[in-house]
Order: structure tokens, then sequence, then C-alpha cells
């Protein structure tokens, strides 16, 4: 005769294992009440197009003055006319070297087009490696590609944080360990993390994830933190133009009590707290946020600026790409990061002549044996690449339909 707390056991089991089923049918129910988001195929080449383009151009806008803080951008562009910033910046500060790259200044562009530059580049050589392998890539797969198709060490304006993973890659340390260095919450993981959002339009999860594996070659914690936003933010983008519902997926996909997401929940308050004063906000991320720069965590301020670019620039693509260089610090990477989501938002047509006129549908970078695309050949590639990966990790969730 059972005794009155093992019928209390039994009952508590047979309790527990209900609930567990319960839960278990009602999240198969959410996930199947949920609808699949429809892409036609045209749209997305669209705003595929507007990505890379929107990358080239907010790249080229903020190379002249990378690395500037705001307390010295504001007079220089004051004096040049040119604060708001509503055009190429027109002249290259004196104390630049103006042989030393191309700067993408209006009165002295170089050729015609954009790149190399090391944002863009990796993008690049994971594109040329979906189309090798499919949707199957790991960690070490992206780190063998990139010691195959370019170094980093003679391609242009690499930063050290990569410099210092490739010689640990080259000493036969492999991922994740080859992302544990003292720079590893550089922002070189941030600045890549858009191409994964290219490849599964809609499905932020599984692009992040992505980002991750991506980003742990060189980098770790809020490094790596950075390319899982990044790639859910433009993830989300194909689908959602509301700055605040976009930061919301990245914060969705990366620790809630990380440094990186209280970072982004702060420019958020501020903005609520500032609305028509992006200025002002950007007071608060220099007091709270660029000393965390200064400690080797470079990934900090850069990322508030992206999310105060999002948030006050208000769904326009010039305004979004001009406060994200004024705002200073790596100036052409912030821009770089928030101008493909515009573009994906807008499309290419949104994206005035005046900018695009210089790129002249040309893009560079330092991939062996892919040195020079015409951008809507990159769009067309990508649009291959993203269908084979949305049919692989998004079925169910997101449909590209050909018309």
């Amino acid at each position: 005769m059972q005794s009155i707390y093992q019928i209390a056991a039994t009952s508590l089991i047979i309790a527990m294992l209900a609930s567990c089923i319960d839960g278990e049918q009602a999240t198969q129910s959410s996930e199947q009440s949920q609808p699949t988001r429809s892409l036609a195929a045209d749209d997305y080449y669209e705003k595929i197009h507007g990505a890379w383009l929107g990358a080239a151009v907010a790249g080229a806008l903020g190379m002249s003055v990378e690395g500037m803080h705001k307390r010295d951008l504001k007079p220089f562009l004051t004096d040049l006319g040119q604060w708001p910033l509503t055009e190429y910046i027109k002249t290259l500060q004196p104390r630049r070297d103006p042989n030393r790259k191309q700067w993408y200044t209006a009165d002295n562009w170089g050729p015609s087009g954009f790149g190399p530059d090391d944002d863009t580049l990796y993008q690049i050589a994971n594109l040329l490696l979906i189309e090798d392998k499919g949707p199957e890539i790991t960690s070490q797969d992206i780190a063998d590609k990139w010691l195959a198709s370019f170094s980093v060490f003679e391609a242009q304006n690499c930063g050290r944080a990569v410099r210092v993973a490739e010689e640990l890659l080259k000493k036969g340390v492999n991922p994740p360990a080859s992302g544990q260095h003292e720079k590893g919450e550089y922002m070189g993981g941030q600045m890549k993390g858009e191409f994964w959002g290219y490849v599964l339009p809609g499905n932020p999860e599984a692009a992040s994830e992505y980002g991750r594996i991506d980003a742990e070659v060189a980098f770790h914690t809020d490094g790596v933190h950075g390319e899982m936003f990044m790639a859910a933010v433009t993830a989300e983008a194909f689908f959602q133009s509301d700055p605040v519902k976009l930061l919301e997926a990245g914060l969705a996909v990366i620790p809630s009590e990380s440094d990186y997401a209280r970072c982004i929940r702060d420019v958020m308050e501020w903005h609520e707290q500032w609305p028509d004063d992006w200025e002002k906000a950007h007071e608060q991320i220099d007091a709270k946020w660029a000393p965390e720069g200064a400690k080797d965590r470079r990934v900090f301020p850069n990322n508030a600026v992206n999310a105060l670019a999002l948030l006050y620039g208000e769904g326009d693509f010039e305004k979004t790409i001009s406060i994200a260089v004024m705002a200073g610090w790596d100036t052409d990477t912030n821009a770089g990061d928030v101008g493909p989501v515009m573009g994906i938002i807008l499309g290419p047509g949104a994206i005035a002549e005046k900018w695009t006129k210089p790129i002249a549908n040309i893009f560079r970078c330092d991939v062996k044996g892919a040195e020079e695309w015409k951008i809507d050949e990159l769009a067309r590639r990508t649009v291959a690449a993203g269908m084979q990966m949305t049919a692989a990790r998004s079925a169910g969730l997101v449909e590209i339909v050909s018309q």
C-alpha cells in the first residue's frame, strides 16, 4: 500500500509531465501559428542591391575622417560649410597623407568606384565560401578561406585585432581559441555581420548564429556579440523598418546582461529622453561608453553610434549615414554598418545620384581572384547564395517566391 508521500510524489511527477507536454504543445502551436514570411525574389534582389550600394556609399562618406572625435570633426566640417553633412566631404583634413590610401573626398576621389576596404573584405570571402561549400560551414572553414584568399598584412586598412588573429591562425591556433586575445573586443566582427543578414533575410536567429561562428575566428565576448547583433538587425530589416524593433531584434540574440546589450539599451533610453537632439545623446555615449574603447574594447562606443544613427535617422538614408559619420570614432565602419540596413529597407532607388555617381557600380576588394565586381552582379550572386541559405536554414519561416 502506498504511503501518502508516495502518492504525493507520484502526483507531482504526473503534474510535471503534463506541464511539460502542455508547454511543448503550446510552443509548437505558437510556432505553427506564426505565418511564414514571404519575400518576392525581385524584391529580394532590389534590397540586396540597395545593401551593397548603401555599404559602398556610406563607407566612402566616412573614410576620410576615420578615427576623428566629434569635438574635432564638427569644427572641421563647419569650416567646410558641411555641418550637417548632406554630400561627400569636400576635401581631406590637412594632417592626413593624401597618398596613403583612397580617401573618397569630392575634390580628390581617385578612381571611380569603392574599395578595397576591410569592412567588406570578409563579406566577399564569405560569399565565395558559401558558393563553394554551401550552408554547412564552420568557423574553421571561415578561417581557412581567410588564409587562402587574403592576408590582413597585405590587404588595405585592416585593423590590429585581425592581425593578431591571423598570426595565431598561421601558428595552428584554431577557432575559437584564435579569437581569445587582448584585442578580441575590437569591432571587426560587428563590421561584417550584415552579410549574414543578407543571406538569411527575415531569420535573425539563424543569421546571428552564422555571425557567431564567423566572429569567433578573431574575436571574443562583446566582439562576437557585435557581429551577432548586426547580423540579426540586418536580417530583420527585410521585413521591418522601425528602428526600435530592429534594435530589439538584435538585442534578442545576445545576452541581455552583456555590456553590448546594456550599451544599446542606454542609447534607446537617451533617444526617448532627447528625441530631437542626437548630439545630446552623443554626449551621454561619450561620457559612459567611449572609455570602454580606450580599454581595448573598441566595439564601444561604435556600437552605440550604430544605434544612434538608426534611431535619429528617422528612416532617411542620407540622414542616417550622415549622423553615423558626424558622430565620429570609426566613421567609415559605423556608416558602413547602417548604410546597408537602410539600403535594404529603402532599396537602391532611394539613394540619390549625388551619392551613387562616384561609385559607378564598381566594388573592389582584396580577395584574390575577386578583386573587382559590378555591384549589380555582386547583388545577383548574393541573392543566389541567400536563396540556398534560406532553403536550408529558414524552411517554414521564410520563403523567397519567384514571380
